[in-house]
């Protein structure tokens, strides 16, 4: 687990030594006329992995919940967690959605835990509690809320940006090539999307905070 001050650069800063590395390999396979195709198809595949656009969320909703990362929602239920009942949401990310992780709304990260782990396939129950794995404990208007993240098969490392302070709804706080993003959020939100829906992180809505006026 490395901490990364993430940029906004088209390739991710995760992934600018691997590709690095894999431009230069591509251009002694040139030098060499072997295996050049081959390594060309690899730097392509690493640029796609690593790639890193920009995103604008649906809404311009102050209490909408933007999805953390691209992914398929995989659970929406409602769960007991640190004696309080919380709503949980899992989106399953793989190695060719956008690996970025990102601020969900705007709001006060109050601290992070880092559990280190093993790097089982993500589907599998014991994943959950022996993999690899980040959580961000938040606060938006006196709510607590969490999201963590669980590193996957291929995911080596998971890359944070911050460890406390403001986050802006949509800011790069994570990154994770391979894994699931779990939220917890008060009871109280509302979700709009389902089981099985696709979501574009920084940019799909999945649901809103309840008002507090």
């Amino acid at each position: 687990m490395n901490s990364s001050f993430t940029t906004t650069q088209i390739i991710a800063k995760e992934g600018w030594k691997v590709c690095g590395i894999a431009f230069m390999l591509f251009l002694l396979a040139v030098w060499a006329n072997f295996a050049a195709f081959f390594m060309f198809v690899v730097l392509l595949f690493l640029l796609f992995v690593y790639r890193n656009p920009e995103r604008i969320a649906a809404e311009d909703d102050p209490l909408a919940i933007l999805a953390p990362i691209d992914g398929k929602i995989t659970a929406i239920e409602s769960v007991e967690k640190d004696g309080g009942k919380f709503l949980y949401v899992r989106i399953r990310s793989l190695p060719f959605d956008v690996s970025m992780v990102r601020s969900i709304i705007s709001a006060n990260l109050i601290n992070i835990k880092i559990t280190h782990g093993l790097s089982l396939p993500p589907n599998k129950k014991e994943a959950q509690k022996l993999n690899e794995q980040l959580e961000m404990n938040c606060i938006f208007q006196n709510s607590q809320f969490s999201i963590r993240i669980i590193a996957g098969v291929l995911a080596r490392k998971i890359y944070f940006a911050k460890s406390k302070g403001f986050l802006k709804s949509c800011e790069r706080i994570a990154f994770v090539t391979d894994g699931i993003v779990e939220l917890f959020l008060p009871f109280d939100s509302r979700i709009k999307l389902s089981m099985g829906d696709y979501v574009k992180g920084g940019e799909s809505v999945i649901g809103y905070f309840a008002y507090k006026g």
